[in-house]
């Protein structure tokens, strides 16, 4: 799982997160690297904040058979949702969503920038259908 959390919000995460979701060994390190809005090029289709300095969160768990596989995953899905309940303004980096609507709220404001530039590049829309974002246009 890997996580952009604003910097006005990353020590309300962490409290949560590292303090009771994540109550034991996750079976892997956790990165946490803060980063510059000006070092960052807002022409790739990534989704940052909004404020001077965010952080990329990188939880690498390992998971050594079925049940820690699942308890991996539980992991994951409580951080996300309570990052989504506490407005916490966190964003998934390299997500998987399944929905062209869960695509548009992942972009938010930014999603008629992006979808402009999917027009402009890939008109047909034959790179990256598996993300489901857009749908393959027919060739006449």
């Amino acid at each position: 799982l890997n996580l952009i959390i604003p910097r006005s919000t990353v020590h309300t995460f962490a409290k949560k997160v590292f303090g009771k979701i994540i109550e034991d060994n996750n079976n892997g390190p956790i990165l946490l690297y803060p980063v510059k809005k000006s070092r960052w090029d807002n022409r790739t289709s990534a989704v940052i904040p909004d404020e001077e300095v965010f952080y990329l969160v990188g939880f690498l768990s390992s998971a050594i058979g079925p049940h820690c596989i699942e308890h991996t995953l539980n992991l994951n899905k409580q951080i996300i949702e309570f990052s989504n309940k506490a407005s916490i303004g966190a964003k998934q980096y390299l997500p998987n969503y399944t929905t062209q609507p869960e695509w548009k709220a992942h972009y938010g404001a930014r999603w008629d920038a992006f979808q402009q530039r999917k027009n402009i590049y890939d008109p047909l829309a034959i790179l990256a259908p598996g993300q489901r974002i857009f749908q393959k246009t027919p060739v006449p």
